[in-house]
């Protein structure tokens, strides 16, 4: 085992994040599942001992009973990362656009490359304080809503105070065990902010996905029926654009209206307000909102809310 670990060390973090990657895409259910939920966070506990280990380098860990485990820490940590980025990918994928959640995942991508590139070695602390930055904003950004069932600004304001008291917390411990300030600063302190004034701008810039909720359906239809408990959409299309969910072109006929029906997804005990803009365009071919309309949502339901 040993022999083959230093025949392909280099490709070994890279082999165990995809592994923790591949992991989670086969077992992530709801994102507010509680065992999902005690799982990322036993996982970010054990990042943030294994980083300020890493920082400390305990005498017991790197000589002692501990020194097998961390002989391959950083397969370990690697294996926690890719577990964790790969559900806020998923998550985030579910509640974004399209061009929002390739962005997103186009970032985590950047992270892993260049923390695995040799002339970033030497960086390797600072990045992985970053990428820790990074799990425990994501986290804090949905267990907060999932608890108080409700998102918005004050929901996000907590998680960002949850995740930088836990940020400052480790910077104090490493501070307490007589580290280099300059290394405090720089290595653990300084990433971990730029993440947190990042994911901000991020927010007030309207680009974050509103994670936990995630649209599982929304179409044009020209006529919807509830009956019973199942909702039964009308729309016409060609016979071969089978990958079309409603009327993607809606041709008008006298006395048509038109329908649009969404399913949304929120966690169980959330009851929140979304609204339902519309917007049409001139002869000039410019847009200007012409209605909004309110649609209260409750959360629990696999399949999402509808209406």
């Amino acid at each position: 085992m040993q022999a083959f670990s230093k025949k392909y060390q280099p490709y070994l973090p890279a082999v165990f994040f995809v592994g923790g990657f591949v992991f989670d895409l086969l077992t992530a259910t709801r994102i507010d599942q509680t065992f999902s939920l005690v799982q990322q966070l036993v996982y970010l506990l054990f990042l943030m001992a294994f980083v300020y280990w890493e920082v400390v380098k305990p005498k017991a860990l790197v000589e002692g009973a501990g020194r097998f485990i961390w002989k391959f820490h950083i397969e370990i940590m690697h294996f926690f990362f890719g577990s964790l980025l790969s559900l806020y990918t998923i998550f985030y994928f579910k509640s974004a656009s399209l061009l929002t959640s390739f962005i997103f995942l186009a970032i985590l991508a950047a992270i892993l490359i260049v923390n695995e590139m040799p002339q970033f070695h030497q960086m390797g602390l600072p990045v992985r304080f970053a990428m820790l930055a990074l799990c425990m904003t994501s986290y804090s950004i949905y267990i907060v809503p999932v608890v108080s069932g409700s998102i918005g600004l004050l929901s996000f304001l907590v998680s960002l105070i949850l995740s930088t008291s836990l940020l400052l917390l480790l910077v104090l411990k490493l501070d307490k065990r007589g580290v280099n300030r300059d290394t405090v600063v720089y290595t653990a302190l300084l990433p971990g902010l730029v993440v947190n004034i990042l994911f901000t701008a991020l927010f007030l810039l309207k680009i974050l996905p509103p994670v936990p909720i995630s649209l599982k359906e929304i179409g044009i239809y020209h006529r919807v029926e509830k009956e019973g408990g199942n909702f039964h959409l009308y729309y016409e299309r060609d016979w071969w654009r089978f990958w079309q969910n409603g009327a993607q072109t809606f041709v008008r006929r006298d006395g048509d209206a038109i329908h649009c029906f969404v399913s949304i997804f929120s966690p169980t005990n959330f009851k929140d307000q979304m609204k339902l803009e519309w917007y049409r365009k001139n002869k000039r071919g410019e847009w200007s909102r012409w209605d909004s309309i309110p649609l209260p949502i409750v959360g629990g339901r696999d399949h999402g809310y509808r209406g």
